[in-house]
């Protein structure tokens, strides 16, 4: 693997906050596993990013923590497999497709009615993997009573019921 460097040295992660409360093991360990399995379907499915993933062995998704104002905050990037060091232009197309993608899936969900059934009908099946893996983080973050998902100046925030893109 190759490192990355020029313009692009400061690596942007994609952040989830968690709201604060008491976080579930089961579900923190959920969401880790579906955003890696979404990270990489997109990654694969994108043009200026699937050869990273042809070959052996590929890049590996790392996290670092914090605590922000009482909320948990994930952040994420892709690394060499071999020696860490963080591949930026992989982690910024990647997220930024992943966000892209996932706001537009969310835009395209039915819409509750205020008696809480679906208006519009159901949602067909999935049209690809993306979109099997995106409706899983969407539903994993659902579980948290208050969850942000970020990247660059793109924000998807779930409170309960309620999603709201900025």
């Amino acid at each position: 693997m190759t490192t990355e460097t020029g313009s692009e040295s400061e690596t942007r992660p994609l952040e989830i906050a968690l709201g604060p409360s008491h976080l579930p093991v089961s579900y923190l360990s959920s969401l880790l596993r579906v955003l890696q399995a979404a990270l990489r379907e997109v990654a694969r499915s994108n043009d200026g990013t699937a050869a990273m993933f042809s070959q052996q062995p590929q890049p590996v998704l790392v996290v670092s923590t914090a605590t922000v104002e009482g909320d948990l905050v994930l952040r994420f990037t892709f690394g060499d497999p071999l020696d860490s060091t963080s591949l930026t232009h992989l982690s910024s197309l990647t997220f930024k497709a992943f966000l892209e993608q996932f706001s537009q899936f969310v835009k395209e969900l039915p819409q509750r009615s205020l008696w809480g059934e679906s208006v519009g009908g159901v949602r067909p099946r999935y049209a690809s993997g993306v979109e099997r893996r995106l409706d899983q983080v969407r539903l994993e973050l659902r579980r948290f009573p208050k969850a942000r998902l970020s990247f660059d100046r793109h924000t998807i925030s779930f409170e309960g019921d309620r999603m709201e893109i900025g």
